[in-house]
């Protein structure tokens, strides 16, 4: 299942297939995925994230677009990982 968000100019895509999640925010080439290494995690760097629930990690995206516009990278890795 693939779902798309738009919000704030930016476009939230996430895909769902029977044990794995993906996350991308295509404007700010920002995805957070638990893929290929079977943990939850943010992209390019693999910060393990405290969620691996693609349903809370979409909403904690979107809020934080709704906030600052875009993806300040920083403060969206806080925000995954509290």
């Amino acid at each position: 299942m693939e779902r798309e968000i738009r919000v704030k100019g930016r476009t939230v895509l996430y895909r769902i297939v029977p044990g794995k999640w993906a996350v991308v925010v295509k404007e700010d080439n920002v995805m957070i995925d638990n893929y290929h290494h079977g943990y939850p995690h943010i992209q390019p760097d693999r910060e393990t994230i405290k969620i691996n629930d693609v349903c809370g990690v979409v909403e904690i995206v979107v809020r934080h677009i709704e906030r600052y516009g875009k993806v300040k990278l920083d403060k969206l890795r806080e925000e995954l990982c509290r």
